[in-house]
C-alpha cells in the first residue's frame, strides 16, 4: 500500500527516484526499497517528510484515495490506528516525546501481527 503511494506521489511530481530523494531528503535507496515493497514499516522521519509535503498520515498509511481532511475516517479508526495518527500529527509539529511514543506503539503493533 505505502509502496504504491510513494511511487504515485513521485510520479505526480514528475520526478525520478534520485530527484525525489533530493527533494525530500529521503535517501534514494530508502525510496527504492519502499517502492519495491521491501520496507513495510518506514522510519518515522520518512513519514514526517512526506507529511510535510502535504500528504496526510491517513493517505500514506491507511490506503485512503484522497489526501484530504480525515474527520470521517478518524471516527471509524480502531483505537491503535487513531493513536498512531495522533502521535504522527504531534511529531510533525516537533513534539519529540511523540516520536518516542510512536516508535514504541509501532513496535508493539508489529509484534501483535
Amino acid at each position: 500500500m505505502l509502496s504504491k503511494k510513494i511511487k504515485l506521489i513521485r510520479k505526480e511530481l514528475g520526478m525520478s527516484q534520485q530527484a525525489f530523494a533530493d527533494y525530500t531528503g529521503i535517501p534514494q535507496g530508502t525510496i527504492a526499497s519502499i517502492e519495491k515493497g521491501a520496507v513495510k514499516y518506514p522510519r518515522v522521519d520518512v513519514l514526517l517528510k512526506l507529511m510535510e509535503l502535504g500528504y496526510s498520515a491517513d493517505y500514506l498509511l491507511l490506503g485512503e484515495k484522497e489526501h484530504s481532511p480525515a474527520e470521517e475516517i478518524l471516527k471509524n479508526l480502531p483505537e491503535e490506528k487513531l493513536e498512531v495518527h495522533k502521535l504522527l500529527e504531534k511529531a510533525l509539529i516537533g513534539d519529540n516525546s511523540a516520536i518516542d511514543g510512536l516508535i514504541i506503539l509501532l513496535k508493539s503493533l508489529k509484534a501483535k501481527k
